[in-house]
């Protein structure tokens, strides 16, 4: 059997968390993930960017949280939905990727936080991130200008959120989405990248089961449209987007068929994969430098296509 390529950085961070032992995530209670979670966050990922403004924004559905890439204009708004499979994850853990998206976009950018499961299982979080948008598409006055239309981003669970709330508001509304390593299939599947990366590379199989256990627990939630639109008809129409995969993820496969899938149809989508690299790559630059440019690249062509 071929050997994955691994990039260098890759390898020494997959070394380091082995060596240092303790539970598997899966294996944790929620609030425990959630605080492992953030500490590796804290030691992983970036610091915000420098000249990037933010402010939580009141009276929408659930807390929100709006950054400035400078003095606010008339224009579109990204709408952020964090990864984490629906169960871990917030604000914070994804605050520095988001003020990266807004300094290099130059767009405001507003990051939702959506509520997870156990406690609040599906489609609570889908539902709120729908809502959040019409929020956002509104125009509030925390945004300091109006609003002429809608991005959507996200990664993991995120890329799924993401890509609900644009098949929920049709592409009129939603301008450009940007999906990194989305989640598109939550029935465990038994082959490709699924398998070949289901042990070794922090997100396994096992970690994958347990989020779709806590965030889907009723009979057939899994296949859902919401929860697996890979296994369902794509919408007629889609607006431009752009996908990012890690090459060493259990996910990869998907985010990848995705691409096929609209290409096939005709539709515009831009496919980046970060070969050697991890799922999480998104919160983990400060230990990948390789991912901080690929996840730029990315963010610089999705912004190609709002600004065009």
């Amino acid at each position: 059997m071929e050997q994955p390529f691994v990039l260098p950085e890759t390898a020494a961070v997959l070394a380091g968390i082995a060596a240092q032992g303790g539970p598997h995530l899966a294996d944790m209670s929620a609030a425990d993930m959630r605080a492992t979670y953030q500490q590796m966050g804290a030691l992983f990922d970036t610091p915000p960017e420098a000249n990037v403004r933010w402010t939580d924004l009141a009276g929408g559905p659930c807390p929100l949280r709006a950054y400035f890439p400078g003095e606010a204009v008339a224009g579109p708004v990204i709408l952020y939905m964090h990864g984490g499979g629906w169960v871990i994850g917030d604000l914070d853990t994804h605050h520095p990727v988001c003020t990266t998206i807004a300094a290099m976009t130059g767009l405001r950018v507003v990051a939702v936080d959506y509520r997870m499961g156990p406690e609040n299982p599906f489609p609570a979080g889908h539902d709120d991130c729908v809502e959040a948008a019409r929020f956002v598409l509104g125009s509030p006055s925390g945004l300091e200008a109006s609003v002429t239309g809608l991005a959507t981003a996200g990664d993991s669970a995120g890329g799924n959120l993401a890509l609900h709330v644009t098949t929920t508001l049709g592409s009129e509304a939603v301008k450009a989405q940007l999906l990194i390593y989305p989640w598109l299939d939550c029935t465990a599947p038994d082959h490709g990248s699924y398998k070949a990366f289901g042990e070794g590379f922090i997100l396994d199989a096992k970690l994958l089961a347990q989020f779709a256990a806590d965030y889907l627990p009723g009979e057939g939630m899994a296949a859902g449209a919401a929860a697996s639109p890979l296994l369902h008809p794509m919408p007629a129409a889609l607006p431009p987007t752009v996908i990012l995969t890690a090459g060493l993820d259990p996910l990869r496969d998907q985010g990848r068929a995705y691409v096929g899938r609209m290409a096939e149809l005709g539709m515009e989508v831009h496919f980046i994969e970060a070969k050697g690299l991890i799922h999480g790559l998104a919160t983990m630059r400060a230990a990948f430098p390789t991912a901080d440019r690929i996840l730029r690249r990315a963010i610089s062509t999705f912004g190609e296509l709002l600004q065009g």
